[in-house]
């Protein structure tokens, strides 16, 4: 598949080809030129309403999975991480993560996926806060499709060094993973401080 051009480069191709033809030919022409700026502002105007609706369908993708399908989802998206590699838990019984990944610098994460259409609570941070324990992690992370999570929730999650991710954020991964880059540091929990003697 070929990938889309940018605005800029589209416009450009076409304003070189019209001059190859002869049709912007002599001295340099002002109108060819605001005609030239004036389709890159349209094009670029377009560019960002794609990119807008793009992101928002991929929100409602979100929330149209059943919950299971999301944690397997999720479980990809982490495993196509540079270093990373995830699993989805069996789906009762989890223990409270229903995802576990691990990842370079001996990081291994233990997830609590929500499909809500509302605000998470503090009981999916319990359970993760549990399972961070059980499963021998490093760190947790909470992951909504919804619109986040309510004050109780961000208290505990602060108060116990629990990450969490809205819509918006495992967009970002997927990004990172479709390009097969790290995503932003402030995103995944921090690894482990490690001694010198270790």
């Amino acid at each position: 598949m070929i990938a889309p051009l940018s605005a800029f480069t589209f416009t450009f191709l076409i304003f070189m080809m019209l001059s190859g033809l002869g049709w912007l030919s002599g001295t340099v022409n002002i109108g060819s030129f605001l005609f030239f700026v004036t389709l890159t502002c349209v094009s670029a105007t377009f560019d960002d309403q794609r990119a807008k609706k793009k992101a928002q369908l991929a929100v409602t993708d979100l929330q149209m999975m059943d919950p299971r399908e999301l944690e397997l989802h999720v479980a990809r998206v982490l495993s196509g991480l540079p270093g990373w590699k995830a699993e989805a838990t069996r789906s009762s019984a989890d223990q409270g993560a229903d995802v576990i990944a691990t990842g370079p610098k001996r990081q291994r994460l233990a997830i609590q996926v929500k499909r809500y259409q509302q605000n998470v609570g503090n009981d999916a941070v319990q359970a993760v806060v549990a399972s961070k324990a059980l499963y021998k992690c490093t760190g947790a992370v909470v992951i909504t499709s919804g619109p986040g999570f309510t004050r109780a929730a961000k208290e505990l999650a602060e108060a116990n060094a629990v990450k969490l991710w809205g819509p918006e954020d495992l967009l970002q991964l997927q990004q990172a993973a479709r390009q097969k880059k790290s995503p932003a540091a402030n995103l995944l929990p921090q690894p482990p401080k490690t001694s010198w003697w270790t």
